[in-house]
């Protein structure tokens, strides 16, 4: 795959629709030593090249799992789709063999195959916007498109750096770097929100259990978990309103 290079518009971009104060989104440490799981993929992406943004992450419960992406929008669609509530699983770099015109084989990877809650699969393309411009690249991924059947995806999707959202991105990097449970924490903010009546705002919460900067993350960690649900399309932040979810 062929990325950008990592540009001072890409970091401008980012620093908007990421946490970055101490209080949104210090790194927890899991409670035991264990590292994360590697990744299980068709392909290992290039993670420290230099001409291009590349990461690795780790997300899931407990160690958690690596991911490993290789362009700062591959990054971002992963964590959202993450945060998802309709996606169940997420892999990464599914390779597929596809034919061309001609009758070469080829090996397309995938950037991700999304697992939903209705059991169906979408594989998904990720790709800079300004690729859609060349033709020869959309004729190919339409080509690939067509050849994907039932037994790999029940459909194909192409998502760029213009579909994510940029409320969608700061929460879901927010609810990543808060996966890791406090349980003393999450258990008083938890008797706490079961004698919520009607929404009340993140900081009252935060005031009234006395947990400070533990409150908070322990509150991003139960909007995560869809225990807890924002009023409203906004960024988890101490003025938002939040009420318990709905049985």
């Amino acid at each position: 795959m062929m990325d950008q290079d990592w540009n001072d518009t890409d970091i401008e971009w980012t620093q908007g629709v990421m946490p970055h104060s101490a209080y949104d989104a210090p790194a927890n440490l899991a409670a035991n030593d264990a590292l994360p799981a590697r990744p299980v993929t068709d392909r290992n992406p290039g993670v420290g090249a230099k001409k291009h943004f590349s990461c690795a992450f780790v997300y899931g419960p407990g160690a958690g799992v690596v991911m490993n992406t290789e362009s700062l929008t591959e990054n971002l669609v992963g964590l959202v789709l993450l945060a998802r509530p309709d996606v169940v699983s997420l892999e990464n770099q599914v390779g597929f063999i596809w034919v061309a015109n001609d009758g070469s084989t080829h090996t397309h990877f995938f950037d991700f195959r999304a697992t939903m809650v209705d059991g169906s699969r979408v594989a998904i393309m990720v790709k800079y916007d300004d690729k859609l411009g060349q033709e020869e690249f959309r004729a190919e991924i339409s080509e690939i498109a067509a050849q994907v059947p039932p037994e790999f995806a029940d459909r194909v999707t192409l998502l760029t750096e213009k579909h994510l959202d940029p409320v969608d991105v700061f929460n879901a990097t927010l609810f990543n770097a808060v996966r890791q449970p406090d349980i003393e924490a999450d258990a008083i903010m938890r008797q706490t929100i079961s004698r919520l009546n009607g929404a009340a705002k993140i900081e009252d919460l935060i005031a009234h259990t006395g947990l400070g900067g533990r409150g908070f993350r322990s509150i991003a960690r139960l909007i995560g978990s869809r225990e807890l649900e924002l009023q409203g399309r906004v960024r988890v932040a101490y003025d938002c309103l939040v009420m318990r979810r709905a049985a």
